[in-house]
């Protein structure tokens, strides 16, 4: 009798034995990677690797060793098998302050089930760096919003120094008989300088108060009319402004008395810190200083936007092309202007200016209450 028939069933259970064998092993494999991805995705990354145990040792991972830096702190940890030299490893970097290296061992006995054993550990490994780069990643965009708001405040500190040099400058300048004028409108201006100051010192309290745990307030101020908020950084610039509003049909300016009009406190603060370097470059500027003539400001309003046209008198300095691009002036700090209109968009305005017959015509336009 033939043997080959037997030979070949022989065969094709051992073949159907094997395939069920790498079904089996996958069908867990798949169970695990499940497993590892379900974990919670808002857990602490240097949790992962306790979490995750279950998994990896359901794989064949007989222990586990990590070890590095983590924000200026060393960090280690282990489970399973104590860690040997000849263990592989692997180097997670997740930026200049997270870098863990991590090793492991496996108890997989056919090169099959080690293959996919280093799979699974490749899954671990790769979704816990990308959960230490999440974090790493939320940190470098907080520290970045609190970059963004210190150099408003920077920018607001500036257009205060400068307010008290061109106060000093007068002052200096001034003769016996022009001091009672200068001391009279110091003395208007001594409010708004207060209130300016203020608000420095408590935005940089509460700052400081953030950092030490205690959180943002989340307080949001009044909303403010936005027609004395003009007037009030004029004031403080030392110029005149004539303000007069158009009507429904955005014609004839008319200068007759409105119901006040308020804007939202953040933006009033992204308005206020434009009108105050634009304001402060104006009185500055030789010509504008010693024309005689006030400012003219436009409002005009609809349900969705509110707009002041501010027209200057002549400077004596022609308006620059590219005006807003950072970094571009040859005098001051060169990001004046930039910060006036990028403070103005992040509060959903905006700002604009081109060189008009006269002077210079500033567009701001910000969301209304």
């Amino acid at each position: 009798m033939s043997l080959l028939p037997w030979l070949l069933v022989t065969v094709g259970l051992v073949l159907l034995l094997a395939a069920w064998a790498v079904w089996h092993r996958g069908q867990r494999m798949r169970q695990c990677i499940a497993q590892l991805l379900a974990l919670p995705a808002d857990m602490h990354p240097l949790r992962w690797p306790e979490r995750a145990r279950p998994a990896l040792e359901r794989a064949g991972i007989a222990g586990l060793h990590w070890q590095g830096q983590w924000f200026g702190d060393a960090v280690q940890g282990q489970w399973g098998q104590p860690a040997a030299s000849h263990w592989p490893r692997q180097m997670l970097h997740a930026g200049p302050d997270c870098q863990i290296e991590l090793r492991w061992a496996d108890v997989a006995r056919t090169d099959e089930s080690r293959a996919l054993a280093l799979a699974l550990v490749d899954v671990f490994a790769q979704t816990w760096l990308s959960r230490m780069r999440e974090r790493t990643q939320s940190v470098a965009v907080a520290l970045a919003q609190r970059a963004q708001v210190q150099l408003y405040w920077q920018h607001d500190m500036r257009n205060l120094a400068q307010w008290v040099g061109l106060l000093a400058e007068e002052f200096g300048a001034a003769t016996p008989e022009q001091l009672p004028r200068l001391a009279a409108r110091l003395q208007r201006q001594a409010p708004l300088a207060n209130a300016r100051a203020r608000k420095l010192l408590d935005a940089t309290q509460g700052l400081e108060a953030e950092g030490q745990g205690a959180g943002p307030s989340g307080e949001e101020g009044l909303p403010v009319d936005v027609e004395a908020l003009v007037q009030n950084a004029a004031e403080l610039a030392g110029l005149s402004i004539q303000i007069e509003w158009a009507d429904a049909s955005g014609g004839t300016p008319d200068a007759a008395p409105r119901p006040p009009r308020r804007v939202p406190d953040a933006v009033a603060q992204a308005l206020e810190r434009a009108l105050d370097n634009i304001f402060s470059n104006i009185a500055r500027d030789p010509a504008a200083r010693h024309a005689g003539q006030p400012l003219r400001c436009i409002f005009s309003a609809t349900e969705v936007v509110l707009q002041a046209v501010l027209h200057t008198p002549e400077l004596s300095t022609p308006w620059p092309r590219r005006a807003f691009e950072p970094l571009k002036s040859a005098s001051g700090s060169g990001m004046g202007l930039y910060q006036a209109r990028r403070s103005l968009r992040d509060a959903g305005g905006d700002l604009q200016a081109h060189s008009g017959p006269d002077g210079v015509v500033f567009s701001l336009q910000v969301p209304p209450v």
